[in-house]
């Protein structure tokens, strides 16, 4: 049944505490090599590390491979080394930098990377272990983890230019030399390997700025936050030693030992003016002054009545002076987070936004173009920092959900946590807020090789079309990827699900739709994984249908995506007047952004609801738990519906392994789609619960479910879903990147037969797991042999912390929903169970 509006979410009872179940077992065993191997692939390695030690003083420049102290050192390994961050400990003068993933070989699931800081004694104990382990002695008490190591080493080198300057960036940054005039300066970022001490910290930036200095340069910005491991430059370089930098030269800062990554500045994907017409007229109601929410974009018309009497703005940067442009991209999400879809009948939200500018656009150029920006002269990570701060500092204690419908096109994901995403991570669990990022948009063409000629193309079918471009999108899934900071552990990151609320309308010659009677992302979401093959994008929210646009003459057939909204299709939202005219405007958008900010819209209403059903039962929860259970309840309802079928048929014509293939499934689909009603309520049929809590190291929890009577004694279809998600502290540069692991005991042999379920095809458990959101489900049809008024117990426990243990206590959110279709007894049965029962259902 649909969501009932009048049927609000339930609270779970109290939990009581339980005994932490055994963890997973079954981990993959990393691969080993010989000894004897070893020796010959790296001995000739460490015996000029050797010979270079036991010779005369000389200077380090030179030295064969570069390997030499003072230098950060990459041991690449086959997979996890278990405490070799202790064992670094006991190396005199060693420092750990970090470790971290490679560019990802799917086909080695644990690629890693120790980078270390040696000096020459730390070399020196370095080449002796090396020598007891060769000689089959046995190490040192504590260095057994070094035996570890090298039994895993694939090799031993030097970071160098082609580490520092991915292959991305690199070519950006050439397209950037080549366009630029001789001596023109050109901006970008430089992150420096992050040095704990002070002392050798300064003794690295003065290394870098003379360099910089050196090729004509200068240093606009520089941020270093210790709280999550980032120390970075924004400067200016003349265009032949951007160059250099592109042709990963060792004379150019690429070689330049302190520097960990050279990138392009940071931008972030833009929505296009789409077609619009007049904006209906808005009421203005009395709204509530304390935000809950907040939004990080670039500077809005605050003029327009749809979005003026909810904004409260904050411009510390005076943006507002700066933005002479169309104001696009803020206008459209402060819409889309204050009514949801305009083309759909729902309620704005009751509360007044914070708004933060961040980005303004600029005066259009000679083509009439104005793509909107971040300031100029600060590196957006420093930026993000004191947004967040300065809204505390302002007094906005009490919000707990941001929107950030940005993400940077120069920053896909490939293995390695962006700075932005670790930025993200440590500011929502330090302030207790829920990021919700938008996955991001890439608009490139994809070529259809099933198509040698357009005419082929329009004579096919639905259905081998929809095949043919899901292949296209698999081919090329290595060049669209999330954009940063979608990959952050702690956000929501939400795709855009091609679906809106406008009547489907006859498309334009040459238009077409991508995946016709099938639900799915639009062809323009960004697609995942995150860290670790963490399920990513977390969900779906409705993003405008974006049609595909034919190329009509290119050979293999080209389709590109129609970047900007139309009537056929688009989130209605407010947008900048057209010139010459008084009236406020509307337009139509499409992606992800717009997905983000639906999101947060469905957020706020979720909040307001509990607020209004539970008045400080909930509103004094501290804010990460709020936010914890926000992230539960939008991705609660998220389904696969068929499209998981869809995708497994055309990309493994052949049975392939179930856990590759359901991976390949969340690619695509995260943990699947969200209509925004049915995560605001339940219905009849159905009683969705809600619970909060935090979890100290190693405790578990157990929550008593209701089961409806109805369960027993018949073969209807009934479900059972859970969705527990927490924020968690997080170790930047470690492979154990998420600090802390909480888990969701699942239902027993014996349970699942007393209610007549079973588990639902879902991501794979090493995937949900590795994130910071689980979602499971089970469902059947079987006779159930539970007596009346019976209960299931649901337990929740936090994992042994990773790494270090952790003071911390863990903020969560959990959700559960019973279902039997079509039986309207099922609400009002687990509402009767309850203690705590909804201001709008108790009887007076």
């Amino acid at each position: 049944m649909q969501a009932d509006p009048t049927k609000p979410i339930l609270k779970l009872d109290s939990p009581e505490d339980s005994v932490r179940q055994p963890g997973h077992g079954n981990a993959k065993p990393s691969r080993t090599i010989e000894a004897a191997v070893q020796g010959q692939r790296l001995g000739p390695k460490f015996q000029r590390l050797r010979d270079f030690l036991d010779g005369p003083a000389q200077p380090v420049q030179g030295q064969p491979d570069g390997l030499a102290p003072e230098r950060l050192l990459v041991f690449e390994v086959t997979g996890s080394v278990t405490d070799f961050v202790k064992a670094v400990a006991k190396v005199q003068g060693l420092t750990f930098a970090g470790e971290d993933l490679l560019d990802p070989d799917e086909l080695d699931d644990d690629p890693q990377v120790y980078l270390l800081v040696p000096n020459l004694v730390a070399l020196r104990q370095i080449v002796l272990l090396w020598q007891t382990w060769q000689r089959g002695a046995d190490l040192p008490y504590g260095f057994a983890p070094w035996r570890q190591l090298f039994l895993r080493l694939r090799d031993i080198r030097p970071w160098g230019p082609r580490d520092r300057v991915r292959s991305l960036d690199q070519s950006v940054l050439a397209d950037e030399a080549e366009a630029a005039l001789p001596g023109e300066l050109i901006r970008l970022e430089c992150e420096l390997v992050f040095r704990r001490s002070n002392e050798t910290a300064q003794a690295a930036v003065a290394i870098v700025r003379a360099a910089i200095t050196e090729s004509g340069g200068q240093v606009v910005s520089e941020a270093r936050h210790a709280d999550f491991d980032y120390h970075a430059f924004l400067v200016d370089l003349p265009r032949e030693e951007v160059a250099r930098i592109a042709a990963l030269q060792d004379n150019s800062l690429a070689g330049l030992d302190p520097v960990l990554s050279i990138m392009p500045q940071s931008r972030s994907t833009m929505i296009e003016p789409g077609e619009g017409e007049q904006a209906d007229a808005q009421e203005r109601p009395e709204l509530d002054e304390r935000p809950i929410a907040a939004i990080f974009d670039a500077v809005p018309l605050q003029s327009h009545s749809w979005i003026a009497n909810w904004l409260n703005v904050s411009d510390p940067h005076d943006l507002e002076t700066l933005a002479v442009g169309p104001r696009v991209h803020g206008t459209a999400m402060a819409s889309i987070v204050v009514h949801g879809d305009r083309n759909a009948a729902s309620s704005p939200i009751g509360k007044k936004l914070y708004f933060r500018a961040v980005m303004y656009a600029p005066a259009p150029d000679a083509f009439g173009n104005s793509r909107e920006r971040f300031v100029d002269d600060r590196l957006v990570i420093d930026l993000m920092v004191e947004a967040v701060r300065t809204m505390r500092d302002e007094g906005y204690d009490q919000i707990v959900v941001v929107n950030l419908s940005l993400g940077d096109p120069n920053k896909q994901y490939r293995g390695r946590v962006s700075a932005w995403a670790r930025a993200i991570d440590y500011l929502s669990f330090r302030y207790g807020v829920l990021f919700i990022v938008s996955s991001g948009n890439v608009g490139r063409s994809l070529q259809l090789d099933d198509y040698p000629h357009p005419d082929n193309f329009r004579a096919s079918t639905v259905d081998l079309r929809k095949s043919a471009l899901l292949r296209a999108l698999d081919m090329a899934k290595a060049d669209r990827r999330l954009l940063a900071p979608a990959e952050s552990v702690n956000a929501l990151s939400v795709g855009a699900w091609h679906r809106d609320s406008l009547d489907a309308l006859p498309l334009p010659n040459g238009r077409y739709v991508g995946f016709p009677e099938c639900d799915m992302p639009n062809v323009s979401s960004a697609l995942g994984h995150g860290h670790k093959s963490a399920v990513k994008p977390d969900v779906l929210f409705p993003g405008g249908r974006e049609h595909l646009i034919l190329a009509p003459i290119n050979q293999p057939v080209n389709v590109r995506p129609n970047p900007a909204g139309t009537r056929f299709g688009g989130i209605r939202v407010a947008a900048p007047n057209l010139p010459g005219q008084p009236l406020d405007y509307s337009a139509w958008t499409i992606g992800s952004s717009a997905s983000a900010a639906y999101a947060t819209h469905t957020a706020h209403q979720i909040y307001e609801a509990l607020e209004r059903e539970y008045g400080d039962i909930f509103v004094i929860l501290p804010n990460s738990q709020k936010a914890a259970l926000l992230k539960a309840l939008l991705a609660h309802p998220a389904t696969w519906n068929t499209s998981d079928e869809f995708i497994i048929a055309t990309k493994f014509p052949v049975q392939a392994n179930w856990d590759q293939m359901r991976r390949e499934v969340s690619r695509h689909l995260g943990y699947g789609f969200v209509w925004p009603p049915e995560a605001m309520s339940c219905a009849a049929d159905r009683a969705t619960l809600w619970a909060a809590g935090r979890l100290l190291p190693q405790a578990a929890v157990e929550y008593r479910l209701p089961v409806p009577n109805d369960f027993s004694g018949t073969a209807a279809l009934r479900s059972v879903k859970v969705t527990l998600a927490w924020l968690s502290p997080t170790r930047p540069g470690h492979q154990s990147y998420r600090a802390s692991k909480l888990r969701i005991i699942p239902l027993s042999d014996n349970t699942k037969s007393a209610v007549g379920v079973s588990p639902v095809v879902e991501p794979p458990w090493t995937q949900t797991e590795a994130g910071t959101l689980i979602h499971r489900r089970w469902s059947g049809q079987a006779f159930g042999h539970l007596p009346a008024g019976s209960s299931i117990s649901l337990q929740i426990q936090r994992e042994k912390d990773q790494g270090p243990a952790l003071d911390d206590a863990i903020p969560y959110g959990l959700a559960v929903t019973v279902t039997m279709e079509d039986n309207a007894a099922i609400y009002d049965e687990i509402l009767s169970r309850v203690v705590v029962k909804p201001r709008s259902k108790v009887q007076v």
